[in-house]
């Protein structure tokens, strides 16, 4: 499919952003409200090899159709992207939703690239919202993994291609519906259908993958390995791979990972409740906690950090204050290993930038080294 085509004549499609077995993800633009969107596009034809039938693909049809009508029920919600229109062109079956401008978490974690406890919990909280809200009207993603869960501008984080999942996962027995493997439940796994709970399980494995840099069995390679392991074996706790991550976040985790449907979380709402539990704990607490009272400077941090740390501003004093802060702060909700690995890296940037002998490479090692020390 080339840019420029135009569906139902409103949506020119104007650039490709991804795409799959199941279809494809453009950026486009309503020419009747000139605004952008986002178009996931999928064709009526028959999947290769699957012999589906005509009933089979009406079936999915008006499964697609039924969906998007109730994700469109969705408006004004934070932290997911909402269905404006659906339609069908050609060969062409389509869904219609609000462009977000951001990035993907994929591009923040995974490959053994960690982000900060607070932003564990902070884009957790965001991706229960906003499952909770398609669990309401009866939608079940079936797909949660870091590439579905955009964190935009303003740091929140929200979850995206409602879509063509349940669409993409055919009642069909030709072929697994697994969304993608690394994140899939033991039910789905078995080719059962899945439920609300079922996507408790992947975001499981979504926080297990932004508290460690690894999805729970990200570490084997062979795809029915990996399978079996979500079916049979308890993974370790994420604090095996990270020390220092809250008791209560570990345990919360590995109850999201339950083999069984029924021993995981009521749903996405009382996970939700449990993350506002680890998300404070006094002073005083020994433990390792999630301090959140630095939410807000953080988050604002991050979005001035974002639009400058890479650009011409790069080494502005302004911006090296921003990561040093940002640094800190880090430290000071309660993740000192997260805030090492923040000054180790300003350390690396200032380095190459300003050379190894300036006093902010110094400045941002000592500080490394101090946050180190008080990991124990």
């Amino acid at each position: 499919m080339e840019p420029g085509r135009v569906l139902d004549g409103r949506y020119r499609l104007d650039v490709a952003l991804g795409s799959g077995a199941q279809g494809s993800v453009w950026r486009g633009h309503d020419l009747r409200l000139n605004c952008p969107v986002a178009v996931k596009v999928a064709t009526l034809h028959n999947h290769p090899g699957r012999g589906e039938t005509s009933e089979e693909l009406n079936r999915r049809v008006a499964r697609f159709r039924k969906e998007a009508q109730a994700m469109a029920r969705i408006r004004n919600r934070p932290h997911v992207a909402v269905i404006y229109d659906h339609g069908e062109d050609g060969d062409l079956l389509f869904s219609v939703m609000e462009y977000i401008e951001g990035s993907p978490l994929s591009d923040h974690t995974g490959h053994g690239r960690q982000v900060t406890l607070e932003q564990t919990v902070r884009w957790t909280r965001h991706i229960c919202d906003g499952l909770a809200d398609a669990h309401d009207v009866g939608v079940v993603h079936r797909d949660v993994k870091p590439g579905n869960v955009v964190i935009d501008g303003d740091g929140a984080a929200k979850v995206i291609d409602f879509g063509l999942a349940r669409f993409a996962d055919s009642s069909s027995s030709h072929g697994p519906g697994w969304g993608t493997l690394h994140y899939a439940s033991p039910e789905r796994l078995r080719e059962e259908s899945g439920s609300a709970l079922s996507d408790l399980y992947s975001l499981g494995c979504v926080v297990y993958e932004m508290l460690t840099g690894w999805t729970p069995f990200g570490h084997l390679s062979d795809p029915y390995t990996v399978l079996w392991h979500h079916v049979n074996e308890r993974p370790a706790p994420p604090s095996a791979l990270r020390p220092g991550v809250p008791r209560p976040l570990d345990a919360l985790v590995l109850k999201l990972l339950e083999k069984a449907p029924g021993d995981r979380p009521a749903g996405a709402r009382a996970v939700d409740r449990a993350i506002q539990q680890i998300e404070y704990v006094p002073d005083n607490a020994a433990d390792p906690h999630v301090d959140i009272r630095h939410v807000a400077e953080i988050r604002d941090l991050e979005r001035f950090i974002q639009r400058y740390a890479d650009g011409p501003r790069a080494t502005d004093t302004d911006v090296l204050d921003a990561r040093a802060r940002h640094a800190r702060l880090t430290g000071e909700s309660g993740d000192p290993r997260g805030a090492a690995a923040l000054c180790q890296r300003l350390g690396q940037d200032c380095a190459r930038l300003l050379g190894a002998d300036h006093r902010r490479v110094f400045e941002a090692y000592r500080e490394a080294s101090r946050w180190k020390e008080g990991v124990g």
